[in-house]
């Protein structure tokens, strides 16, 4: 049987003056960082640290997709 008192949940009210997001946003409205998070005047070590970090985890994603590739075909085999 329902209970016939309800409960009331409170709820969070945004403000009106709160900023834009980046998705919001236009393409060069500048808000947001560049492509791959490198923002215009980053400095060499970090645009290479970045492009470094995405290189490696692309190869990690193909070892990983070739090995279970491997090992799912074996499995069948």
């Amino acid at each position: 049987m329902m209970s016939k008192e309800l409960k009331t949940l409170p709820v969070v009210t945004r403000e009106k003056g709160t900023e834009e997001s980046c998705s919001t946003g236009g393409c060069g409205s500048g808000a947001c960082a560049g492509g791959f998070g490198i923002k215009a005047g980053s400095e060499k070590k970090v645009v290479y640290r970045n492009i470094l970090t995405y290189l490696l985890i692309g190869i990690v994603m193909l070892l990983t997709a070739y090995i279970t590739l491997s090992i799912i075909t074996s499995i069948l085999n």
